[in-house]
Order: C-alpha cells, then structure tokens, then sequence
C-alpha cells in the first residue's frame, strides 16, 4: 500500500512540476567534444579521490562546444546514445536544451572530425570555479521541472539541485556530492549548500545543511 501511494505521488509531483514549468527548451546543433566531468574540471578533482563512475553512464558525461558546457539528463533514451561514445569523441549533436539548466536531451549523435575553432576546451578545463551559497530543493525526475524535456526515473532516482535563483544544478559527485545526487537523505528536501560552481552549472559541494 505505502509503494503504492508513494508511486501515486511521485506521478503526481512530476505532472505538477512540469505542467507549471515556465519555461520549454530550445533547438540545438552543435559540434563539440563529450567528457567525463569528474576528471574535466581540474581544480574540483584537485586532492579529491576520483569518483566513481555513475552507474546510470549518463550524469558523468558533459559536452563541451565553442559556446559552453552542456550538462545530459539521465533518460534511457540519452544513455543509449551515449553507450558507445568514448570520453573525448568529437561528435555532433542535435537535440533539445533546456538553457536553465544547461540540460540536453539528445535527438541525434554522430562522430565528426570537425570542431569548431573557438573551442577554448584548455580554459574552460582550467575554470577554477566560483564560489556560491545556494538554497533550493534537491529533486530527482519525478518532479524536477525539466519543462518539455523527455524525462524518466527509469535509471534511478538522480538528483539536481533546482535553486531558488530560477537555475538547475548538477552534483560533482565527490564526497557529498554523490550522496546529494543518489538524495540520501535529501530526496525532496530544502537545502542550503555552499561550493563552486563550474561551467555548465556543475556543482562542487563544500557544505550542505538540510532544513
């Protein structure tokens, strides 16, 4: 009974979040190269032991172009894409993104050997992330407002911090990170979280209080 009601919920959440999103994605197709974010951004992997790989192969991955850094949502659809693609494949992509938070849902993949030239991939790996005091909600797909983004739970209940300051965030996932992401004890719940926030608004977590 209580998985039932908790099913029942979790629907309902998810029916609300998107229905009241104010705002829907935009066309994307770019060229650039998919990294694994965990070793991408030097100064969060500095004196930090390297973090697993998520499970779910998706959340560990982000596209880097001449105009940022492009963080994916955990959907099947997504990670059957991006399966077979190696960290450091130049592939071009088009899709969905969903500019609050950076987010991309992906429509079609294809290797290339063509990048473009204002790549800057050298500075925004040596980004030495900026420092942020963030209140918000950490709220996995059932209710995340990802807007007309396909969006799933299918892969497990992955979290994002989605911020009083109208932006969604995504866990580096070292140290308290990775609990926040997997919402050991945070599914669903305020927090106030203090860290860096690198580009494509992934969030290296200092401190975190839940209210």
């Amino acid at each position: 009974m209580l998985q039932v009601l908790s099913i029942a919920l979790s629907a309902l959440l998810a029916h609300t979040a998107h229905a009241a999103s104010t705002q829907t994605s935009t066309a994307f197709d770019q060229s650039g190269v998919i990294v694994e974010v965990h070793s991408f951004f030097k100064a969060a992997a500095q004196d930090r032991d390297p973090a697993a790989a998520s499970a779910d192969g998706v959340a560990g991955r982000a596209l880097v172009t001449a105009s940022g850094v492009y963080a994916f949502l955990e959907t099947p659809e997504n990670q059957q894409l991006l399966a077979k693609t190696k960290p450091g494949s130049v592939v071009h992509i088009k899709g969905k993104l969903l500019e609050k938070g950076a987010l991309l849902h992906i429509d079609a993949l294809k290797k290339t050997s063509q990048i473009s030239l204002d790549l800057d991939l050298a500075g925004l790996r040596n980004a030495p992330g900026r420092s942020i005091a963030l209140k918000g909600t950490n709220k996995c797909q059932c209710g995340l407002d990802v807007a007309d983004l396909p969006h799933s739970c299918s892969l497990g209940h992955l979290h994002h911090l989605e911020a009083d300051d109208g932006k969604t965030y995504h866990y580096l996932q070292f140290a308290q990170g990775k609990d926040t992401f997997l919402g050991h004890d945070t599914h669903f719940k305020d927090v106030e979280v203090k860290g860096r926030i690198f580009p494509g608004q992934f969030l290296l977590i200092d401190k975190i209080k839940v209210n």
